[in-house]
C-alpha cells in the first residue's frame, strides 16, 4: 500500500511537471505579470456542457477563473439556452495535473501560502489546500438539463487574500495612513465552498462527492475508485498592490467598510471603473489591527493604486470616499448604491456607511488640513 501511494505521488508529480512544461509562454508571462494581460485572455474557463443532446449546441459558458470558482463551482447552477445546467465537478485534462498550493490564515486576516505543508501544524490553524480548475469545470455528461424554475440561487462567494511578499517597493506616511506599496504584489481569490467547508474532489475524475466514498461515478457516468482529497478553489492574481495602514482601524468589518468607500473613492477620483479595482482588508502592522489592501484587478496591474503614493491623489480619494458614505442614499446601513456590490455579497449584512463615514471624518479632522476639499 505504501508503494501504491508512492507510485500515485509520482503520476501527480510528472503530471504536473507536464502542466507547467507545455504552457503558453504568453500565458505564462502575462500571468505573471512580465508583459500586460490586454489581448491575451489567459484566465478565462469554461462550464463543458453535456454534448450528447441538442441544447447544448450553441451553449458556450466561459467566464473569468476569478468569477468562474465561485459561478461554476461543483453544486453550482446557470442558465443558458432556456435550459438549467448543473456544474458536477472540474475538468480534467490526461496527464496534466491542477496546480495547488497550502495556505492558512488568522483571525486577523494575516495570510499565509506555500507550495509544501506548513511544519507547525497548530490546532487552531492546520493550514489547508486550494487547487487552481485552469482547465475549467463540467456538468455530467449523460444528465439532461432541467427546465429553470427560478434565478439559481448563488451558493458561493469569493475573497481576496493578499499574500505578503518579501519586499515592499517604498513606505511613507501620508495624512496620518503608512502607504506601502508592492509592485507586483500578489492576490490568491478563494472560493472555500459552504462555510468554508471546502470541496471534496476526486483527483482521477474531478467529480464532486459530499464525502469520501468509494466507488463513485465520474461526470462520463462510469465507476471511479479515485482518491477523493479536500480543497478549496482558487485563482492567483499578480498585480499593483497598495496596503493603506489606518490608525486605530481594529474590527475586521468595520475595515471592510472603510475599504470598500475608499475603493469607490478611488474609481471615482481615478475616473475608472470600480470593477477596474478591488479591494480586500489584511493585518496590519500594530497588534489587532487592520489594513486596507487596494489593488489593480488586472494581472500585471495598470498602473492606478500606484497614484496613491501621490499625496494630492490620495486626498482627492479620501474625500471622495466621504462623499460616497454620506446618505445621500438614505440607507440605515448599506445599499447597492453606497457600498455594497456584486463582487462584496460575503460581507452584506456588516457593511455600514455611517461607521466609516465617522472614521474617515475623523481621519479628516486628526491628519493633515489639506483633506478639507478645496
Amino acid at each position: 500500500r505504501v508503494e501504491q501511494k508512492k507510485s500515485k505521488d509520482l503520476f501527480r508529480i510528472e503530471g504536473r511537471q507536464k502542466t507547467i512544461a507545455e504552457e503558453l509562454t504568453l500565458n505564462f508571462l502575462s500571468r505573471k505579470a512580465v508583459i500586460p494581460k490586454y489581448g491575451f485572455p489567459v484566465d478565462v474557463v469554461e462550464l463543458d456542457v453535456c454534448p450528447t443532446n441538442n441544447y447544448s449546441a450553441n451553449v458556450i459558458l466561459q467566464r473569468d477563473l476569478s468569477q468562474a470558482i465561485a459561478e461554476y463551482a461543483p453544486g453550482g447552477k446557470v442558465v443558458a439556452n432556456k435550459k438549467e445546467w448543473k456544474s458536477c465537478g472540474l475538468k480534467r485534462v490526461v496527464g496534466k495535473e491542477w496546480p495547488e498550493s497550502y495556505y492558512r490564515y488568522d483571525e486577523a486576516r494575516n495570510f499565509e501560502r506555500q507550495e509544501t505543508p506548513f511544519e507547525d501544524q497548530s490546532s487552531n490553524n492546520k493550514g489547508r489546500k486550494y487547487i487552481i480548475p485552469r482547465f475549467g469545470f463540467v456538468t455530467p455528461f449523460f444528465e439532461k438539463p432541467s427546465e429553470p424554475k427560478r434565478q439559481p440561487q448563488r451558493l458561493y462567494t469569493t475573497r481576496p487574500f493578499f499574500h505578503r511578499g518579501p519586499k515592499a517597493e517604498y513606505e511613507k506616511t501620508l495624512f496620518g495612513i503608512q502607504v506601502t506599496r508592492a509592485v507586483p504584489g500578489k492576490l490568491i481569490i478563494l472560493c472555500e465552498g459552504k462555510n468554508k467547508a471546502g470541496f471534496f474532489i476526486c483527483r482521477s475524475c474531478g467529480a464532486q462527492m459530499v464525502d469520501r466514498k468509494h466507488p463513485h461515478k465520474s461526470p462520463s457516468g462510469s465507476e471511479c475508485s479515485g482518491m477523493i482529497s479536500c480543497f478549496s478553489l482558487g485563482h492567483e492574481l499578480d498585480t499593483d498592490v497598495v496596503r493603506l495602514q489606518f490608525p486605530d482601524l481594529r474590527d475586521e468589518w468595520d475595515a471592510y467598510s472603510v475599504a470598500y468607500a475608499v475603493l469607490l473613492g478611488a474609481a471615482d477620483t481615478l475616473e475608472v471603473l470600480n470593477t477596474d479595482l478591488n479591494v480586500t482588508i489584511t493585518g496590519g502592522v500594530r497588534p489587532r489591527e487592520s489594513a486596507v489592501v487596494l489593488y489593480d484587478n488586472v494581472p500585471g496591474g495598470a498602473g492606478l493604486v500606484a497614484q496613491l503614493e501621490k499625496k494630492e491623489v490620495l486626498r482627492e480619494i479620501l474625500y471622495s470616499a466621504q462623499e460616497r458614505v454620506k446618505g445621500g442614499c438614505d440607507c440605515d446601513s448599506s445599499c447597492y448604491g453606497c457600498l455594497r456590490s456584486y463582487r462584496n455579497q460575503f460581507a452584506h449584512p456588516y457593511l455600514d456607511r455611517k461607521m466609516a463615514l465617522k472614521f474617515l471624518s475623523e481621519i479628516s479632522r486628526a491628519g493633515d488640513s489639506d483633506l478639507t476639499k478645496t
